[in-house]
């Protein structure tokens, strides 16, 4: 009679178990993004020149594909160095070419900008940072990650205390 209806237990369990993973994961994610872009606002801006700046396409099957193509030169201490990042990311093909065209009449050629550099690295750099919203939002997956921890504990208790009575 002891192990009658343990079953649901289990089963409120592993429902909890997966919310909780699941969760778990998507704070981890959004945190990361959060931490990885309030660390790039505290780098030091060093003045930059764009040498490059046009729309380059490629083709992989049928669908063509357009990117920013950026190239901008900055110097940290006596060297001299080069970025083609707009963000922490590679800049992202897109098949839409108008929502190319922005960004390159924004940055034309021989225009000057602040390019925010690394002070570990002086060739990680980029000159837009990225939006710190992930952290602002980390409180809805952390709902999942507390709830399905209180299931999960909640059917773990019953469990035991219905294997000892």
């Amino acid at each position: 009679m002891k192990n009658e209806g343990i079953g649901g237990y289990l089963y409120l369990a592993f429902i909890g178990l997966a919310l909780a993973v699941m969760g778990g994961f998507f704070v981890f994610v959004l945190g990361r993004g959060y931490i990885r872009a309030k660390e790039t606002q505290e780098w030091p801006s060093y003045p930059a020149v764009v040498v490059v700046s046009e729309l380059e396409d490629r083709q992989i099957g049928k669908a063509k594909e357009y990117r920013h193509k950026l190239v901008y030169e900055y110097r940290v201490d006596v060297k001299f160095y080069r970025g083609e990042r707009l963000k922490r990311r590679e800049n992202p093909y897109l098949k839409k070419k108008n929502k190319i065209d922005p960004s390159v009449e924004k940055f034309p050629v021989g225009s000057k900008l602040a390019a925010f550099v690394n002070p570990n690295d002086p060739t990680e750099v980029l000159i837009e940072h990225e939006t710190k919203a992930p952290g602002y939002s980390i409180w809805f997956p952390a709902l999942f990650l507390l709830g399905g921890l209180v299931v999960f504990f909640r059917a773990l208790l019953k469990l035991r205390h219905r294997g000892g009575a």
